[in-house]
């Protein structure tokens, strides 16, 4: 009653199934029915499967117990169907059920297959009295087909089992008597009749079925007074617990005692009493089928008045949830109204504001950064006057579409109004450029809205917390300010205030362009052999800019190499260097290695990749590096050369001699030349003292059987010393100045020895960069 007026619906149909126990034990089966529907429902509500499981089965249970097969089988067969969710002790008991089931309806074929699975859940479940009391049940049905061998099996491994529980083993005797009746063997059946009746705790109907079953081997033995003993016990017991069809069948046997002792009036007047018992027998079964199906009808109509109740409560439940959902809609709505742009549904000014002012304080508390930027649209309004506010408002659509992707899930990107946006992200100033990158590679596909392509590009400005200011206000005021320094400027991003020179992050932005763009490209300065020709060039990288002209080397690669790309630059360098050589078949040349180069371990197989991609052999390739970067990590950049000398190329060591000596590592890098430092040569012109130093260099070198090599030589005396000095290798300008593709192409063609000095003479105005 409590659960039921608490709505506590799993403990209510806990109680109703524990209460329909009661009641059939004590034979008000129609109320246990009744209980165990409504616990049915509340479990099928519940979509509770394995109490719908146990439900089912225990109602099959008491029909079963009813004898109304068909419904129990019904019953029994849905509670299959899920009692394996519910256990393997629940799946047994629900097997041993249908067992019964199919026996009742006479079906031994099916019986067999439920009894083999039942013993088989059980055995899972580690139920010990579970497995005995299916081979008891199992053997009974073999027993009366004529499977006596099997039975026996079945009924010694039974007690072997359990043999200690009482009410169990009296069962399986009394099984054991029935077998032996049956092929005969009447001593060695009342032997275990005896056995059975002697256990303690067997029941009221196990009692009385036995002395029937050993009455009746008595009388085939004619030991009448023995049987009439045993039916004389038996019938104040059968009375006493109303059991009258076992009533019946004591006085049946009574008669036939008496009959066998030739009192025939006495045997009439017990078979005329076994006869009215029986007839009460069948009139108390007619009457409770007839309760049954009043029962049955009772039941329909409590089942469709719970059918209406719960298709009153689930509308109910329905437009309570459908309410719910209006108002949460509603709710979100005016959120939306209040905190989102309507246009674009990006955070308006409102919602950046209370989130910028989380971010600050939580940036001040664990000392992070934090960048505001602001962006907005070149030539936004001639798209507006071109194609119409229309067009205009599909652009900041699907720009507000494209932008949330490009930065952090925990970043904001807001609209304020116009063509303006706003970023809030969680960022050092490090982390910002690639950032700012990925936001202006969204605009790198041209816009299509109806029918119209736009190719549009955006300036953005970046203002970063605490380096910057300390409040949204005065950052979003420097993000705007380096916003229209970038639109003025053309660079597409500047990041803090203007210190007046070309801000690094404005030309690593525009270099992270140049690669695709075109803008780079290589010029090659020759060297000179002992004979005074050319033998191979160092390949230079140069970069054109549009927007700034000739950028230095010294200004872009710390950028690059900063930004890792270095790593596609070199790449791109690899190729043209090989296609280059592909035309100059008499040619070598040199390529520089930065650090993020030579670390990369996919340099060796790009190597072998592109060599192999134009046909240039890897001899033809000499690396060269940088001596500061082996002194410092010496073992791994021993590591990363042998893993490149494995591939063919010749290697030199850079700079050497400049100041980071690693003169005791030279005998164990796998070099083939060192390329003295520019301070050794300029060093010449100090007399004696530089004369001897780069000897003493050179000198070391060639002792390690290396290839000594001199840059930036610029005068004929430069060249006599280090003549002298056994430096036959020579680069620099007095040699020829940085060439051309097409200029190195030129001499190619002539083939001539004396080439280099007149093509000296003609390219003495090439680019000097």
């Amino acid at each position: 009653m409590t659960a039921r007026m608490h709505s506590a619906f799993p403990v209510l149909a806990d109680a109703l199934n524990a209460l329909a126990g009661i009641e059939h034990s004590r034979g008000d089966s129609q109320s246990a029915l009744t209980h165990l529907e409504e616990a049915l429902s509340i479990r099928q509500i519940l979509d509770d499967q394995g109490g719908s499981a146990a439900v089912l089965c225990n109602l099959g249970a008491v029909y079963l117990d009813l004898g109304s097969f068909n419904l129990a089988l019904e019953y029994l067969l849905r509670a299959d169907r899920v009692a394996e969710q519910a256990g393997p002790a629940r799946a047994a008991m629900v097997a041993a059920n249908l067992a019964k089931s199919y026996d009742a309806l006479e079906l031994p074929g099916e019986a067999h297959t439920q009894y083999t699975r039942a013993l088989s859940f059980a055995q899972l479940a580690d139920q010990p009295l579970g497995e005995m009391t299916v081979m008891i049940n199992h053997a009974d049905l073999l027993r009366r087909q004529g499977h006596f061998d099997e039975a026996l099996t079945l009924l010694k491994s039974a007690l072997a089992l359990g043999g200690h529980h009482g009410g169990l083993a009296a069962n399986a005797w009394h099984c054991l008597g029935q077998l032996q009746r049956d092929q005969g063997k009447l001593e060695l059946a009342l032997t275990h009749f005896d056995t059975a009746l002697a256990m303690p705790e067997a029941d009221i109907d196990l009692v009385l079925h036995v002395r029937c079953d050993a009455s009746e081997v008595l009388l085939d033995l004619q030991r009448q007074e023995e049987a009439r003993l045993l039916l004389d016990a038996a019938l104040p017991d059968a009375k006493a617990s109303r059991r009258m069809r076992v009533q019946a069948r004591i006085l049946a046997l009574q008669a036939r005692v008496q009959e066998q002792d030739g009192e025939l009036s006495q045997a009439l007047i017990s078979l005329r009493q076994a006869h009215t018992a029986e007839t009460e027998v069948l009139r108390a079964e007619a009457e409770q089928r007839t309760r049954e199906l009043a029962a049955r009808s009772e039941l329909e109509r409590d089942r469709q008045r719970l059918e209406n109740e719960q298709a009153r409560y689930a509308a109910e439940r329905a437009a309570k949830e459908q309410l719910e959902r209006e108002q949460a809609g509603r709710l979100l709505e005016f959120e939306r109204l209040a905190l989102y742009d309507a246009l674009t549904g990006l955070p308006n000014r409102l919602l950046l504001s209370e989130r910028a002012r989380t971010a600050l304080h939580e940036a001040a508390v664990r000392h992070t950064s934090v960048a505001v930027g602001v962006m907005d649209l070149n030539k936004f309004k001639a798209v507006n006057d071109t194609y119409g506010h229309h067009i205009g408002d599909l652009l900041l659509k699907e720009i507000a579409a494209r932008l949330p992707p490009a930065v952090g899930v925990h970043d904001t990107v807001a609209r304020t109004g116009g063509d303006e946006f706003v970023f809030l992200l969680q960022a050092s100033r490090q982390e910002v450029v690639p950032l700012a990158r990925q936001i202006i590679e969204t605009f790198d596909e041209p816009f299509l809205l109806n029918d119209v392509e736009l190719h549009m590009r955006p300036s953005l400005g970046f203002a970063l917390y605490p380096d910057d200011a300390s409040d949204l206000d005065t950052l979003l005021a420097q993000a705007d300010e380096a916003m229209y320094r970038a639109k003025a400027l053309g660079s597409t991003l500047e990041i803090g205030t203007s210190g007046g020179t070309l801000a690094p992050a404005t030309l690593e932005s525009a270099l992270h362009g140049a690669l695709a763009g075109g803008e780079f490209h290589l010029v090659y300065q020759p060297l000179e052999d002992p004979r005074g020709r050319w033998h191979s060039v160092e390949a230079l990288l140069r970069w054109r800019s549009r927007t700034y002209g000739n950028v230095t080397p010294d200004q872009f690669m710390p950028l690059a190499e900063r930004s890792g790309l270095s790593l596609p630059l070199g790449a791109w360098t690899l190729a043209a260097v090989c296609q280059a050589l592909a035309q100059l078949p008499s040619l070598g040349a040199a390529i520089n290695l930065s650090a993020r180069q030579l670390a990369d371990p996919e340099l060796p197989a790009l190597l072998q990749r592109t060599t192999a991609e134009f046909g240039v052999s890897p001899s033809r390739l000499s690396l060269e590096i940088r001596e500061e970067l082996v002194a410092r990590a010496p073992e791994r950049a021993r590591t990363a050369l042998n893993a490149l000398h494995s591939t063919g190329v010749r290697l030199t060591l850079d700079d050497f001699g400049g100041g980071h000596a690693h003169f005791a590592g030279l005998q164990t890098l796998p070099i083939h030349a060192v390329k003295l430092d520019r301070s050794l040569v300029q060093g010449l012109d100090r007399g004696p003292s530089g004369m001897a130093l780069l000897g003493a260099v050179a000198q070391l070198a060639r002792a390690l059987d290396l290839e000594v090599i001199a840059k930036g030589v610029e005068t004929p005396a430069q060249r006599t010393q280090l003549s002298s000095l056994g430096v036959h290798r020579l680069q620099g300008f007095l040699v020829s100045p940085p060439l051309e593709l097409p200029d190195l192409k030129t001499w190619a063609s002539t083939a001539l020895e004396a080439q280099p000095n007149r093509l000296r003479h003609a390219v003495e105005d090439a680019t000097k960069i």
